[in-house]
Formats: structure tokens, sequence, C-alpha cells
């Protein structure tokens, strides 16, 4: 059985796939705003929940800061070394950081979206500018333009973030679809385990 999934990541509102091409944006919300408000509220998650009523096996891949659901993927909180569980948050954090790379990519090409550098702009403006750079990304990445020469980018942290044992906040989902997508995560933790038992 074949699966897809795409990163997901909060800076404004950004998914992208496995080539770092930035495949959706959103930059209506303010950054105090929580990861798990714009994904309930986003056409993305809309539409990724009908592509899985239609029983297809698809995910997007998220952090900790978003709901466990059927067809959202997010690490497993507090796994011990050495467990499957361990191992699945393991490999979630190896798939995941291309989300983490696309946004270093993105901040070293275009340097006014860097933390220690303001947008003096209307919201609004500042929305239009990351929506401009992250079409400028991909247009990159398709006609193979060299990624400048990386400087120390913004303190950026590459790699797999911390998980959280913390459910999100402002979670509006149903009590059936966080169980439904435990029961789909603990899946994958016994496929994954299986296969890792066959390939040693």
């Amino acid at each position: 059985m074949l699966y897809s999934c795409i990163f997901i990541h909060i800076f404004t509102f950004q998914i992208c796939d496995s080539e770092c091409r930035i495949i959706n944006v959103n930059a209506k919300y303010g950054g105090a705003t929580h990861d798990a408000f714009i994904w309930e509220n986003s056409q993305a998650n809309r539409y990724i929940q009908d592509i899985n009523k239609n029983n297809e096996q698809v995910w997007f891949l998220g952090d900790s800061g978003y709901p466990q659901r059927p067809w959202m993927m997010t690490p497993i909180p507090d796994a011990a070394e050495g467990t499957p569980e361990a191992k699945y948050n393991t490999i979630h954090g190896k798939a995941r950081v291309v989300i983490e790379n696309t946004f270093g990519r993105l901040k070293n090409r275009w340097r006014c979206l860097c933390k220690d550098r303001t947008l003096h702009y209307t919201p609004e403006r500042c929305a239009t500018i990351i929506m401009a750079c992250s079409v400028l990304h991909n247009l990159a990445i398709d006609f193979m333009v060299p990624d400048p020469e990386e400087d120390v980018i913004d303190s950026l942290e590459l790699g797999i973030s911390a998980v959280s044992s913390e459910e999100p906040l402002r979670d509006h989902g149903s009590r059936d679809d966080l169980i439904r997508g435990r029961t789909l995560r603990q899946i994958l933790v016994d496929r994954i385990n299986r296969l890792h038992i066959v390939n040693n």
C-alpha cells in the first residue's frame, strides 16, 4: 500500500512537499495565533479530511503543536527510548525535518523573513511579501537556482522538534477523531516496528 505525507509547520502557515516546495501558504494570522487554531480554520485541513473520507491513506505530518487526527500524524509524547513508539518518533522527525530545511532555505534566500529583520509595513503588505517570497522560492527550486552561501540562519533550529507531552491548545475537533487518529498512528507504529525487525 502506498502512503503519502506532506510536512506542515507554522511560519505564517505553510505546507511543503519532500522537495522543499511550498505547496500551501497562509499569512493572514498574527504570530501569537496558536498553530492548532490556524490548522483547524484552514482550507488544507478541510481538504485532507475530505480525502480521508474517501479512505485514501494520505497524511500531513505535524509537530506536537497539532492535534492528532486520522489525517494528521504527530509525534507520540513521552515515548520511552528503545520502544516502537520511539522508533516511530525518530522516523517521523526525520521525515518532518524537510519543513525546517524549507524554512532555512527560504530565510537564507530572502533575508527580510529572518526574525532579526522587521518588515515595517502593514500586516496586509507583510502577508503579500511572505507570499511573494514563497512563490519565488518555488521558482528558484524549479529553475535550479543555487541557494545563496549559507550564513548563520537566524538561529533557526534545524532538526527534530522536541515532543511535548501536552495536548495542543484550542483543539476543537471531536474526541472520536482523536481516538481514530491515535488508533491509526498505533497501526503505523506497529508496521514500522515489524519492518524494523524484518530488516535487522
